[in-house]
């Protein structure tokens, strides 16, 4: 089953011109790692992907829904917008900077969004939270503020936060970025975990041995276009493109 599926994305900033083309299909239970050096339109793609951004051309459909179709295409929305709300719920998000609420307990961010969004009972909100916030190690941290946390458990909330909406796919924007080198572990073993149980997965990631280890495919964007799609082994050991040779070779 395709889980996401992008045709000829553009997205500009102004005169800037970030996504120049891609095209980009994900099929269910996939997990692939986005790399590229900064600036190349990683995170725009991400960010369009779930409509943080909107699109300047191109068609982008989630589960076999049309989300979104701009500019000079043949395809039109047919969703109705409670249509197209749905099926983006179905799309989790985590960024670099946590984005935890400072008000609220590890708790209160995660029951938040079932009981706002969902309109999940507030004791079954709680029920699921304390599930997430157990799976990601951190049940015994769930009534302490953002402030007394790690950033590691902070983003270890954020990744229950998203988990606890049942999200079909968990889009994960240099989760490890903001991270001390000695806490991005602990990060990355949750999200192992994730691909253990075949949750589709878009990681925007520079962490190479990570990539390789974890996903089924890896993609290499630069300058707003995806220059290699391959395999871990085929993109690490042999790759097609001399950009992505001159890369690998400053990161490895």
């Amino acid at each position: 089953m395709t889980m996401i599926r992008m045709l000829d994305i553009h997205k500009h900033f102004g005169s800037l011109n970030v996504l120049k083309g891609v095209s980009l299909e994900v099929k269910k239970g996939e997990i692939i790692a986005i790399i590229g050096p900064s600036g190349s339109g990683k995170s725009t793609l991400l960010r369009c992907m779930n409509q943080l951004e909107t699109i300047d051309q191109g068609i982008i459909e989630i589960e076999g829904v049309v989300v979104e179709a701009a500019g000079n295409v043949d395809v039109k929305v047919t969703a109705s917008t409670q249509e197209v709300r749905a099926t983006y719920r179905k799309m989790g998000m985590v960024f670099q900077g946590f984005n935890l609420f400072p008000h609220m307990t590890a708790l209160g961010n995660v029951v938040e969004a079932p009981m706002l969004v969902n309109k999940v009972a507030k004791d079954d909100a709680i029920q699921i939270a304390e599930k997430q916030l157990a799976k990601v190690g951190l049940l015994e941290k769930k009534d302490a503020y953002p402030s007394k946390l790690s950033g590691g458990q902070k983003q270890r909330v954020a990744i229950a936060r998203a988990l606890a909406m049942n999200p079909d796919i968990m889009l994960f924007d240099e989760p490890t970025s903001a991270l001390d080198p000695e806490l991005i572990g602990e990060v990355l073993s949750v999200i192992k975990t994730l691909a253990q149980e075949h949750m589709t997965m878009l990681i925007v990631t520079h962490e190479m041995g990570f990539a390789k280890e974890i996903s089924d495919r890896v993609i290499f964007m630069d300058d707003g276009k995806i220059l290699e799609d391959s395999n871990p082994k085929d993109f690490f050991e042999n790759p097609r493109h001399p950009r992505i040779k001159t890369f690998l070779e400053k990161m490895l």
